[in-house]
């Protein structure tokens, strides 16, 4: 009889549990404002190349050509800011995500090529925008469509793992490593949530970049904070019917367990929820022209918070999910405090290297 949970390594965890813990959030939360911005805006980017073929739409070209030249830079600060997030996960969670890679193993090494090609797609489009014509619309959609994929590969790996019991029975009945958990009735909506946010996120980063542009082309700059309020607006109402969605399709047993974490859990639920709704309640009133910098910048902040707080709603549905499943943690650690402290140094310097990175890309020309 195989266990469904393959027993502990014989190694002991390199810094105490709470810590890893504590650095998976970190790191995963500073992947998660790129990723957004990677998988929205190159939706947005891809609208607005199509409206702006209307040759009366001059604001949607010049959108179109802001998220082409920096679709590169986010794709890399995606990626450089993901690996960590991704091996701190390895870290805590290995005896499970690698038994659900493997199960997925064709899909989940598929993610290399098609990130290579979203890359190398974007580079391409920055660098001969104009010279492209049409197919320059095409490949800023197979952008968008491979990122996508990307995002829905990662969801069948993270969903898949959370539940151990079935992961055997997978791999005894076909490990040709090309099965995919769509049957989840989690996954669908989790995706759409994801979506949905990544859009809202994304419109919030228009509206920045119309307040940053409104002295110099105070057109664009008006369009732009009205346009992207709009849209955050727009996708933050319709995400609240996917979150809601996919809090329902947990599993009873799993959702009992989420709401045995107390009061606390269910308050940064809300928390959430409340955040984001003031985010896109903040860009609605800049858009109408009331204090636009000011109430701007009130909506990137209820933004930042907001995803922090779903960040751990998101963790206690984990915690919850390998809780039924009757996962337990590693308990025995050895800490390498030497490794530990570089680690925190170049994390500080590659975020200060990142910030210093976007605020020259805003002020160039």
């Amino acid at each position: 009889m195989i266990p469904p949970i393959p027993q502990p390594d014989p190694v002991p965890l390199p810094a105490p549990a709470w810590l890893l813990w504590v650095l998976l959030l970190l790191t995963f939360y500073l992947h998660l404002i790129p990723m957004n911005l990677v998988l929205g805006g190159s939706i947005l980017g891809a609208i607005a190349r199509v409206r702006a073929r209307r040759g009366d739409r001059p604001h949607d070209a010049a959108l179109a050509h802001l998220v082409v030249k920096a679709m590169p830079v986010l794709i890399s600060a995606a990626v450089s800011m993901g690996v960590a997030a991704l091996l701190f996960l390895q870290v805590l969670y290995g005896r499970l995500f690698f038994p659900s890679a493997i199960v997925m193993g064709w899909w989940w090494l598929a993610v290399i090529g098609l990130l290579i090609l979203a890359y190398y797609g974007a580079y391409l489009l920055a660098l001969r925008e104009h010279s492209l014509g049409g197919v320059g619309t095409l490949l800023a959609w197979v952008i968008a469509a491979v990122v996508g994929l990307i995002a829905l590969i990662y969801g069948n790996n993270m969903t898949m793992m959370l539940k151990p019991q079935e992961l055997v029975s997978r791999y005894l009945s076909d490990g040709g490593g090309v099965q995919l958990n769509l049957l989840d009735p989690t996954l669908f909506p989790r995706h759409l949530h994801m979506l949905l946010g990544a859009i809202a996120v994304s419109g919030l980063a228009v509206a920045v970049v119309g307040v940053g542009r409104r002295h110099r082309d105070p057109a664009f700059g008006d369009w732009a904070v009205k346009y992207g309020a709009i849209v955050c607006g727009l996708a933050t109402s319709v995400n609240m019917f996917a979150g809601l969605w996919w809090i329902a399709a947990l599993p009873r047993d799993v959702l009992v367990q989420f709401m045995r974490g107390g009061m606390g859990i269910v308050g940064v639920l809300l928390a959430g929820i409340v955040l984001t709704i003031a985010s896109a309640a903040h860009l609605m009133l800049a858009a109408g022209g009331r204090k636009p910098g000011v109430n701007v910048g009130a909506s990137a902040g209820s933004m930042l918070a907001g995803l922090a707080m779903m960040l751990g709603t998101r963790d206690a549905v984990r915690s919850a999910s390998l809780g039924v499943a009757g996962f337990q943690p590693v308990a025995w650690t050895a800490p390498q405090w030497g490794p530990i402290v570089i680690f925190f140094v170049l994390l500080v310097a590659a975020v200060a290297t990142v910030w210093w990175m976007v605020r020259a890309l805003v002020k160039a020309a």
